[in-house]
């Protein structure tokens, strides 16, 4: 079953469509009721306001009142539609006398006439007593505090409903014209905003097919400008990726190459070897030199194999590490005696600088595997120099440092050695060392794994200084 779809574009539309019609609805309604309410008001206050004077002239001089006056206040208030009456105490009409602007059963209520006593003026907005809806205002006539009688005004609301109808169609007008003024607009930003999102996600498609030079505009007025900004930015990341993917591939079939090579040579001689001596080719002097070069070219296997199955186990977290305290004078010192006969090879001498009672945490072999990784590298690039082995103490760490007066690197190289695949001298792989590339990668790794860091400073011609920090627990942090 295939579902409908609804464009966002209409979403949008719509819903702009039917706050703008509640709103307009509820704006529109508010104001003809204010407006309604304000010119019942408005009357109800006329009317009082010509009862108030009708009252006074009853209450100061009423021996001067005659009909003729009574009409006079009439023909004046017919001006405006508005009709009197006045009434005793005794709820009696006593004018005017024919003519009668109220219904012949109209009498004043108890709960009126008791407010009326009391002096207030009472205001009815609409009335249906009368043959139509009337305003009504009693005006009280009082003596002192004797009530004498009442000033009845009314006036039918006919006018003002009529000039409230006016004001609503005019109203109206005004309202629908600004709903469709609204609507354009309205339809103009919502077609502006899916025109962005399409142009997202016409760009994210791109990207699936693998374009990551794509961009978008980017701006910081809304979220979708933002968003734009994290899409640019993420784009960035993946052909940084990529290029970096791709650079890796690059060393990993160079790194296949070289190994190869470097396992055909080894194995080449360990064949030959064999052969020779099953077949007694080589002679019985002999033997035993065939036999040691047998020895060396399986350790160079060994080696090789045994750094890429250590990468794989740290890439796996693998790698379980057993820390203990120990004297790192005494360990730099059996390092250089155990390098010393491949420090003599390249004419190089081994120096430990260490003081007697300085102590690393740290697991044992590990450490061994890393100064011996770095220092295995200073020799290969070093000859008829000096390669120094320091250890000394800083806040809370340990720092072991390597430094050779080798041919150094340039800063490209220097970026990069911590790169599995990389060799800073391509010329050089096919070296006694049996170098293959992973060794610095490893060294990195696993003094990460402790918890310390390790850093390279070179230049061509001057050398290089290997730092390694370890940080240092005491026996209450162990």
């Amino acid at each position: 079953m295939m579902s409908v779809k609804f464009k966002y574009i209409y979403q949008l539309f719509l819903t702009q469509f039917v706050i703008l019609l509640i709103a307009c609805l509820m704006i529109g309604l508010s104001i003809s009721h204010f407006l309604k309410d304000y010119f019942f008001e408005e009357q109800v206050g006329i009317l009082t306001k010509y009862g108030d004077t009708i009252s006074n002239d009853l209450k100061y001089s009423p021996g001067n009142q005659t009909v003729s006056v009574l009409n006079s206040y009439q023909r004046i208030l017919d001006v405006n539609n508005i009709h009197y009456t006045i009434m005793n105490n005794e709820n009696q009409t006593i004018f005017p006398s024919s003519s009668r602007p109220l219904p012949p059963d109209f009498k004043i209520s108890d709960a009126d006439m008791k407010k009326l006593k009391k002096g207030e003026t009472v205001t009815i907005k609409v009335d249906s007593r009368f043959n139509q809806e009337m305003s009504v205002v009693y005006v009280p006539i009082m003596n002192g505090e004797t009530y004498l009688g009442a000033v009845i005004l009314n006036a039918p609301i006919s006018g003002t409903e009529k000039v409230v109808g006016t004001i609503n169609q005019y109203m109206f007008y005004t309202i629908l014209i600004s709903i469709l003024v609204a609507l354009i607009l309205s339809f103009l930003m919502s077609k502006l905003q899916v025109n962005r999102i399409n142009k997202l996600r016409d760009a994210t498609k791109r990207v699936t097919r693998g374009d990551y030079e794509t961009r978008l505009k980017e701006n910081n007025v809304d979220e979708i400008g933002e968003l734009s900004h994290d899409f640019n930015l993420m784009t960035e990341n993946l052909a940084e990726s990529r290029e970096e993917i791709e650079r890796q591939e690059r060393r990993r079939r160079q790194f296949i190459t070289d190994v190869s090579h470097e396992m055909r040579t080894p194995l080449t001689t360990i064949s030959g070897l064999t052969e020779g001596l099953v077949s007694d080719v080589i002679p019985k002097s002999e033997t035993s030199r065939a036999i040691k070069l047998i020895d060396t070219e399986a350790k160079r296997l060994t080696k090789l194999v045994n750094e890429n199955l250590d990468y794989e186990r740290i890439q796996a977290n693998k790698i379980v590490l057993y820390p203990t305290k120990f004297g790192v004078h005494a360990f730099l010192d059996l390092l250089s005696e155990q390098l010393e006969p491949l420090a003599s090879k390249k004419k190089d001498k081994l120096i430990v600088d260490a003081p007697l009672d300085l102590e690393v945490y740290a697991d044992y072999d590990r450490l061994t595997q890393i100064v011996m990784n770095i220092v295995k590298n200073s020799i290969q690039f070093t000859e008829n120099g000096t390669i120094t082995l320091r250890g000394y103490k800083d806040y809370k760490e340990t720092i072991l440092q390597i430094h050779d007066t080798g041919i150094g690197m340039d800063t490209e190289e220097l970026e990069q050695i911590w790169e599995r695949f990389y060799k800073a001298d391509i010329s050089r792989t096919n070296t006694a060392f049996g170098e293959s590339g992973i060794g610095l990668s490893i060294v990195r790794q696993l003094v990460e794994i402790h918890g310390g860091s390790v850093t390279a400073e070179s230049e061509p011609g001057c050398g290089s200084t290997f730092t390694i920090r370890l940080p240092f627990y005491g026996d209450n942090d162990v």
